[in-house]
């Protein structure tokens, strides 16, 4: 899940619009994309855990399988959310700001980057248990996939703290909401 609390502050000019007010209205639209991602994201990891719970306590594996299949369509839902919380990041590439701005951006957009490609993953194992409930046969693989899953979110993990690293050093143009 991903927390993004960062608007644009001071030297927000321009009273029709400058690109500092374009930036924060980009990092506003990122920030309501995030919120659609992780409320998506969580819902499907609470079914996923339903599923699991009702495995471990001998509930029938085939009927748990169409409840892995709703987190794995949950989880893409919230991978989509994701993509369309990166479009507005981009855009401050090209408006003339501070390039701290820049950078907090383009980092922001890195970890998400990276937080897409665990999803993709964590929906592979979603995938794999859909055929495979309580992994009889493939259990090898399901371990390889959350192994790849756990390094990826620490990546995206390390990309956020160097987003926020930018936005502490930052304090004149980047405030906590």
């Amino acid at each position: 899940m991903i927390v993004l609390s960062l608007f644009l502050g001071a030297g927000c000019g321009g009273l029709f619009g400058g690109p500092n007010e374009q930036a924060a209205d980009a990092i506003g639209q990122t920030n309501e994309a995030v919120a659609e991602h992780n409320r998506l994201f969580r819902e499907a990891r609470a079914t996923y855990d339903e599923a699991r719970k009702a495995l471990e306590d001998g509930e029938n594996p085939e009927e748990q399988a169409g409840r892995i299949a709703r987190a794995r369509e949950t989880l893409r839902e919230a991978r989509g959310s994701l993509e369309e919380a990166r479009g507005p990041l981009s855009e401050v590439q090209g408006l003339a700001v501070e390039d701290e701005i820049k950078d907090y951006t383009r980092t922001l957009s890195e970890a998400m980057d990276v937080q897409l490609r665990a999803e993709a993953r964590e929906a592979d194992f979603y995938e794999v248990l859909e055929g495979d409930p309580i992994l009889e046969n493939e259990r090898r693989r399901a371990l390889n996939i959350l192994e790849e899953v756990d390094a990826e979110y620490g990546r995206a993990e390390e990309a956020y703290g160097r987003a926020q690293e930018i936005a502490d050093s930052n304090p004149d143009l980047l405030r906590r909401s």
